[in-house]
């Protein structure tokens, strides 16, 4: 990578490390441990005997009692370089080892400072593919310029892939927890399961893979890596053929009414022996095997070898694909079947309605639970109403939420209910992003017809959001250089603004459209100004995706194009791509000290994704923005048996831990949690921080609406590289001379072929679940509900 024009370290720099003040030095690239027959031993402990040769190759070598450890690095003549590990039992007795792990510290860093170009050249995300015998590691720089860094593994099996956070607490400092830190990856050769505590009972998926492992005297295990450039998604699979890896092409994540597929491209000389699907679909916990080995066709009409499936999977639940090779190697895919979104969706309104809002008797009366002075805690409210406003609404449900919108944000949050004073809940500050969370509820509120509303009218909810939006947005607005500033940044708002703007204009309030559109047009254009530096990527966290996601999806509703394009790229880096679902959530890491799914902002940068793509076309948007979009539905999905953190119907937790094991809380290893997890953090400022947080759902809700304004209701068609007809939250089949459309959202409208500048959109009211596309044209192919 000697022409990386960034010049970038890939691994964790040890300068860096003590710049910054961290002390990890027995984590560095390389560094390992063992626990063989009980006892721990350290690489850190030992000696090591270097031999180098020339810059071209080096043998590390560790030498104890009961094993040799050696590890090997070479640079091949076309510029890729190979590490192995060698593991020799040179004792006279069976050594049995329960835990063999070694640091992978890939440059995941989160830099100490506002300098947003350190940390898009300098910083990369980590996405893995583990499972099996043929896992890989995408390290993708977070301005998606390439070239980016792949890790295959062409040797034994990699166990498991975990993570340890090396953070400050700056809480107290910028109001949000753990911005500063970097994370360290661990690959596990052995894991018995003890380094994730109860989560590996838990974890059927994957824990068949914990277990320990007995070397023989002179006994050997080598496991073996390449690492190599790519540019971008599709050559990281297609040089992972290269090595021998089969490569897949499947549905990550579909619905009871849809169809599982996957297509697989198998090495030279090799074969399908079997192929496996594994489910629990009930709470007995039991597993269930289908042999689909049959269902899998050549594809007709292709100059390669491609195999494919297409299965009906009519119950719910996480799904595991085991194919097994003529080499008697195997590999993995997870996915998962929801059910019906819109009954995931109405389950949860009825539940929050039914369990999370005040009475008159208690504390803060007539709020949300779990109570809160963020506005994310307002985010359950807005969908509530966006979910009313797509299905007949219930009119008991937009009560309530009237309910606590009229009596409980306006007197919470401002001085007697005054929109121009808003009240200091941080002490000496209030939070300016608080007030888009609660100019959503106003506004939504105005979209129904006076028979569904109590208190206030459509006319007087639509003009309490533009006071709110009006104040928010106007610098002259606070008094504190905090406010003033923050008045300037993108927020949830951008779910909102132009609907707003233009329902202000329709409904004759032009004072308000006149001022909030001055307002609306100096922060936009502030943001197309500072663009050139990548400004908008920066909020209270120093490099963050609820920056550049909805930077980017401000720019494009804008029209200012150009200058969306520099953050779009961002975006796509910032979505991962894996064999298995979960971890093809947005990038993050502070809520979990591990790379994660967050609901609220992994949900809104997706949703920013799929807006990018309708403005600038780049299909990479559009698949990133569905597949993050589909991996934060495991937030609330009741299905899911493989977390030790289960969900009754409607439940919900905001936050999925994605690695295991994650090192800093083992009992996150692939779990759901939400705040309240940290009562019992070691970390002191945590534990006392969330001392009174109850419930895992409190920042959750405005997901669901970025959810509801695209794949809730629209569906992608879209011609690939091949000129294959591609459908995005749909399914699609021939049918005659056309192609049948069955969509996938939960209430489906739109079916969107931008390519072609074709648009089918259902009448006022209508759910139109089929189309059908022939002709260069659709239209409905089913009775219209």
């Amino acid at each position: 990578m000697a022409d990386d024009p960034a010049g970038m370290n890939w691994v964790i720099d040890a300068g860096y490390v003590k710049e910054a003040g961290y002390s990890d030095e027995d984590k560095r690239f390389g560094q390992w441990s063992v626990t063989a027959d009980g006892e721990r031993i350290e690489s850190t402990s030992l000696q090591p005997h270097i031999e180098v040769v020339e810059d071209q190759a080096a043998t590390v070598t560790f030498v104890h009692d009961k094993l040799t450890v050696q590890y090997e690095y070479l640079l091949d003549t076309h510029g890729e370089w190979t590490w192995s590990i060698r593991c020799f039992n040179p004792s006279k007795a069976a050594v049995l080892l329960s835990g063999f792990h070694s640091w992978f510290s890939l440059a995941y860093i989160m830099f100490r400072d506002h300098d947003v170009l350190r940390n898009i050249k300098h910083s990369c995300a980590v996405f893995p593919h583990v499972g099996g015998d043929y896992s890989k590691f995408a390290a993708v720089r977070r301005s998606n310029e390439a070239p980016h860094l792949a890790v295959y593994s062409t040797g034994e099996r990699v166990a498991a892939f975990g993570t340890y956070c090396s953070y400050v607490n700056r809480f107290l400092e910028q109001v949000s927890p753990s911005l500063d830190g970097m994370l360290y990856h661990r690959l596990s050769f052995v894991e018995d399961g003890s380094s994730m505590e109860q989560s590996a009972d838990h974890d059927w998926i994957y824990g068949g893979d914990y277990t320990s492992m007995t070397l023989e005297p002179a006994g050997e295990r080598v496991w073996s890596f390449v690492f190599t450039t790519f540019n971008e998604q599709e050559e990281f699979y297609a040089k992972a053929k290269q090595y021998g890896h089969p490569g897949w092409n499947y549905s990550s994540v579909t619905t009871t009414e849809g169809k599982f597929i996957a297509e697989v491209e198998l090495p030279e000389a090799e074969a399908l022996q079997s192929v496996t699907i594994y489910s629990v679909t009930d709470d007995t916990g039991a597993v269930h095997e289908t042999d689909v080995s049959n269902e899998f066709k050549i594809v007709p009409n292709t100059s390669s070898k491609r195999l494919r499936a297409v299965l009906p999977l009519r119950s719910a639940g996480e799904i595991k694909l085991v194919a097994e090779l003529t080499n008697g190697k195997c590999d993995v895919l997870v996915g998962n079947v929801l059910e019906p979104v819109h009954k995931i969706l109405e389950e949860r309104a009825a539940w929050l309605c039914s369990n999370s809002f005040n009475t008159d008797s208690v504390t803060r009366p007539y709020s949300i639970l779990p109570l809160s002075n963020q506005g994310e805690s307002l985010g359950k409210l807005s969908f509530i109403l966006m979910k009313n406003l797509l299905s007949p609404p219930v009119t008991a449900q937009v009560r309530k939420v009237e309910l606590t919108a009229f009596l409980d944000l306006k007197h919470h949050w401002f001085e007697h209910g005054d929109f121009l004073l808003p009240k200091p809940l941080y002490g000496s500050f209030y939070r300016i992003y608080d007030f888009d969370y609660i100019g959503h509820v106003y506004y939504l509120l105005s979209k129904f017809d006076k028979s569904h509303l109590y208190y206030g009218t459509p006319e007087m909810y639509l003009t309490w959001a533009a006071e709110v939006m009006c104040m928010r947005l106007d610098p002259q607005c606070h008094r504190n250089k905090r406010e003033q500033e923050e008045s300037q940044l993108v927020g949830v708002f951008i779910l909102y603004i132009a609907d707003l703007l233009e329902d202000l204009h329709k409904r004759g309030l032009t004072d308000w459209h006149d001022r909030l559109n001055k307002l609306w047009l100096t922060l936009v254009r502030g943001l197309q100004q500072g663009s050139a530096t990548y400004e908008g990527a920066v909020t209270e966290h120093f490099y963050d995706n609820a920056g550049f996601a909805l930077t980017c999806q401000a720019l494009c509703l804008a029209g200012f194009t150009a200058e969306a394009k520099r953050y779009a790229p961002l975006i796509i880096a910032n979505t991962g791509f894996s064999n298995d679902y979960r971890a093809n959530a947005p990038d993050r890491w502070w809520e979990a000290l591990s790379f994660m799914t967050h609901s609220l902002w992994g949900g809104l940068a997706a949703g920013a994704a799929r807006l990018a793509y309708e403005t600038l076309g780049d299909i990479r948007l559009l698949e990133a923005g569905y597949r993050a979009t589909m991996a934060m539905f495991n937030c609330y999905d009741w299905n899911v048996h493989s977390t030790t953190r289960r969900l009754k119907p409607g439940e919900a937790a905001s936050t999925y831990s994605i690695a295991a094991p994650n090192l800093n809380m083992p009992e996150l290893s692939r779990n759901r949690f939400g705040q309240s997890i940290f009562k019992k953090s070691s970390d002191p400022l945590f534990s006392s921080l969330f001392a009174d947080i109850e419930g895992d759902d409190w920042d959750m809700g405005e997901e669901l609406v970025a959810y509801l304004l695209g794949f809730g209701s629209t569906t992608y068609l879209y011609t690939d590289s091949e000129g294959k007809l591609q459908c995005v939250n749909g399914l699609i089949e021939p049918a005659g001379e056309g192609w049948m459309i069955t969509s996938y959202a939960a209430y489906p409208t739109r079916y969107l072929m931008p390519e072609q500048g074709l648009v089918f959109g259902s009448a006022a009211g209508e759910i139109v679940k089929r189309v059908l596309y022939a002709d260069g044209k659709f239209e409905s192919a089913e009775l219209k509900i």
